[in-house]
């Protein structure tokens, strides 16, 4: 058997260069949640943010309380993410690192007229992009030369996905912030990128792509390999 080592990524190389303060946003399942974990095992200070605060402690306990804690933070709202960045800055400093990474999604079909699908568009649009710009630009305030800004975008930042308008275009927004907050940051040495993964087995993932199923009368292994949801399953 031949092991191949695959390059050190950029920010591998500038997490290992010393202890960083880590701030990741959805920490508390999914893709959040294996960051913490990988991130926690090279000694890193990390501040864990997400709407559900109980699995929140249970990660800061299994990571060791004296490097990492939980923040309360909803994306929705304006004074939880002030709360959650002066938290964060008050514990561990000036963020190093920050990983945008918490969001939501819903069906939002253009056939949805009704004022419960206009609230939902809304609620994601001010979570997936509004809320996670205020984020970044409270953490960049502070943010010493050298810092990163990951922002985990989706395979959908480039396609279309049929009744999943506001998911969709934020996802696409997303992109040009990261166009945008990259020249306006260069001057201070801080790097900006996005991530933009396919099919992810996440609940918020897979609850997504059974509802779909769910519509269309298909099991959930179908949907996923049908040609009208394949760039959702990583296709």
């Amino acid at each position: 058997m031949v092991t191949v080592r695959l390059p050190q990524s950029e920010l591998e190389k500038h997490l290992g260069a010393r202890p960083k303060h880590v701030f990741i946003s959805g920490a508390s399942r999914g893709i959040g949640e294996a960051i913490a974990r990988r991130l926690g095992e090279g000694g890193h200070r990390i501040s864990l943010a997400a709407r559900s605060h109980n699995p929140l402690l249970g990660l800061a306990r299994d990571l060791g309380l004296e490097r990492a804690h939980a923040l309360q933070l909803d994306l929705a709202s304006d004074q939880a993410i002030d709360d959650a960045i002066v938290a964060a800055e008050s514990r561990f400093g000036p963020i190093d690192i920050l990983i945008c990474n918490a969001g939501t999604n819903g069906p939002t079909p253009l056939s949805d007229l009704s004022a419960e699908g206009r609230a939902r568009f809304r609620h994601i649009i001010d979570v997936n992009l509004t809320g996670t710009v205020f984020l970044a630009q409270l953490a960049c305030a502070h943010m010493p030369p050298g810092g990163r800004v990951v922002f985990i975008g989706s395979v959908l930042g480039r396609f279309g996905a049929p009744g999943s308008i506001a998911y969709v275009a934020s996802k696409h927004a997303i992109q040009g912030v990261v166009r945008t907050m990259a020249l306006e940051l260069a001057h201070r040495g801080i790097r900006v990128n996005a991530l933009n993964p396919g099919w992810v087995d996440t609940d918020m993932a897979r609850a997504s792509m059974q509802a779909i199923a769910d519509k269309r009368g298909i099991s959930l292994e179908k949907s996923c390999s049908s040609s009208s949801t394949a760039s959702r399953c990583g296709a």
